[in-house]
C-alpha cells in the first residue's frame, strides 16, 4: 500500500497497517474512525505533520509508529493525543527528540525509544507522571544526566541495555522508588556503585551482563530483599566477596556465567534458600563445586568448565534439582550413586565430556544421562 485505502469501517477498533509504503497521513484520511484505539504504521516511509493524528484524538490509546526511519518528530505531534497509553517510536532514526513532545501524554503508561541514535536524554519526560516502561536499548548514550527520570515516579520497568554508558550519577533513580526491573546490559561499566541500589527499594530484576565488570564491593546487595533474578554474566568478575548474595533472601535466578571466579565457596550461596535457577558456565571452574542452602535449586549450568571428576555428593545438597549441565568439560570419571539419591533430576547433559566414550558410562544405572 502507497496510501491508507478508503472503506475503512467506521467502528474499526484496530487498524494495522504495517509493512507497506505508506508515506503521508492525508488530512482526514480516519475523520471516520471515532472508535478506533490501536494503529499500526510501524516499517512505512512516513513523514508526520503536528495534525496528523488529530482525527483520532479523542479515540486513539495505542500507536505504533517504529521503523519509519524517522530523524525528527514534529514537537506538537501529540498534543492532542492525550489518551495514548501506549506507544512505538523504536527502530528509527532519531538523535534528539523535543524536550515538551511528549508532555502532553499524561496517561502514557509505555514508551519505547528503542534502537534509535539517541545521545543525550533531553528532560523528555515530564507529564508522564503514569509511564511504568521506558524501553531506551540500542541508542548511544553515554550518561544519563541526572533528574531525567524524576517526572516518572511509577515506572516499574526500565531497558538501557546497548548503549555506551560507563556511569550512572548518584541519585539518578532516587525518585524511581517502584522499579522493579533495571536492565543494563551490553554497557562500558567497569564498576557497580551502591548508589545505584540506595533507593531502589522495591527492585526484583537487575541485569548487567555483558560489561567489564571487575569486582564486587562488599555489602553491595546487603538489603536487596525484593530482587529475584540477577545477571552478572560475562564480566570481568574474578572472584565473589564471601558476602556477595546473602542480603538476597529471595532469589531465584542468578547468572555468574561468562567471569572466570575459579572457586565457589560451599557456604557461599546458604542463606538462599529460594535459588532455583543457578548458571556457572564458563566460571573457570576445575573442581565441581559443592553447595549448601539450594535445595529449592531446579537448574544447574555448569557447562565449559574443566571439571574432570564428579563425585557422588555433588547434588547431596540439591534434592529438587531436575536439570544438570555438565556438558563440554573434561570429566572423565563419575562416582558411583552420584544420582541416584536425587529421586528429582530427571536429565544430567554430558555433551563433549571424555566419560561419554567409557564402558562405565554405557553400563552407568541412571538413564538419565544425555552425552548427544
Amino acid at each position: 500500500l502507497y496510501e491508507v485505502p478508503p472503506g475503512i469501517a467506521q467502528k474499526t477498533e484496530t487498524l494495522i497497517l504495517n509493512d507497506n509504503h505508506l508515506t503521508l497521513i492525508s488530512p482526514g484520511v480516519f475523520q471516520h474512525l471515532l472508535n478506533l484505539t490501536f494503529l499500526g504504521l510501524a516499517n512505512n516511509k512516513l513523514s508526520l505533520q503536528n495534525d496528523s493524528f488529530d482525527n483520532i484524538s479523542k479515540s486513539i490509546l495505542s500507536l505504533d509508529l517504529s521503523g519509519n526511519n524517522f530523524t525528527d518528530l514534529p514537537s506538537d505531534l501529540f498534543r492532542n493525543t492525550k489518551k495514548l497509553v501506549w506507544l512505538n517510536l523504536a527502530e528509527n532514526r532519531l538523535s534528539l527528540l523535543d524536550s515538551t513532545i511528549f508532555s502532553s501524554l499524561e496517561k502514557l503508561t509505555y514508551l519505547d525509544l528503542s534502537n534509535n541514535r539517541l545521545k543525550m536524554l533531553a528532560p523528555m519526560f515530564v507529564g508522564l507522571s503514569h509511564l511504568d516502561t521506558l524501553m531506551l536499548a540500542g541508542n548511544h548514550l553515554p550518561t544519563i544526566p541526572r533528574g531525567v527520570f524524576d517526572p516518572i515516579p511509577n515506572l516499574k520497568i526500565l531497558v538501557l541495555s546497548h548503549n555506551e554508558i560507563s556511569h550512572l550519577p548518584e541519585g539518578l533513580f532516587d525518585n524511581l522508588k517502584s522499579l522493579n526491573d533495571l536492565l543494563l546490559d551490553y554497557n562500558n561499566f567497569t564498576e557497580i556503585s551502591h548508589a545505584i541500589f540506595s533507593t531502589l527499594h522495591n527492585l526484583e530484576h537487575f541485569s548487567v551482563s555483558k560489561n567489564r565488570i571487575q569486582n564486587i564491593p562488599p555489602l553491595l546487595f546487603a538489603g536487596r530483599f525484593t530482587l529475584r533474578k540477577l545477571d552478572l554474566s560475562s564480566n570481568l568478575l574474578s572472584e565473589l566477596p564471601s558476602d556477595f548474595p546473602s542480603g538476597l533472601g529471595q532469589l531465584e535466578v542468578l547468572n555468574l556465567s561468562a567471569n572466570c571466579i575459579g572457586n565457589v565457596p560451599k557456604n557461599l550461596f546458604i542463606n538462599n534458600t529460594k535459588l532455583e535457577f543457578l548458571h556457572l558456565d564458563k566460571t573457570c571452574l576445575q573442581t565441581p563445586p559443592i553447595f549448601s542452602g539450594l535445595q529449592n535449586l531446579i537448574e544447574l549450568t555448569v557447562c565449559c568448565n574443566g571439571i574432570k571428576i564428579l563425585p557422588k555428593t555433588f547434588t547431596d545438597n540439591m534434592a529438587n534439582l531436575e536439570l544438570l549441565d555438565l556438558s563440554m568439560n573434561n570429566i572423565s570419571e563419575i562416582e558411583d550413586d552420584a544420582f541416584t539419591m536425587n529421586h528429582n533430576i530427571t536429565k544430567v547433559i554430558l555433551t563433549g565430556n571424555p566419560v561419554c566414550a567409557t564402558e562405565q558410562f554405557m553400563h552407568y544405572s541412571f538413564k538419565g544421562l544425555d552425552c548427544s
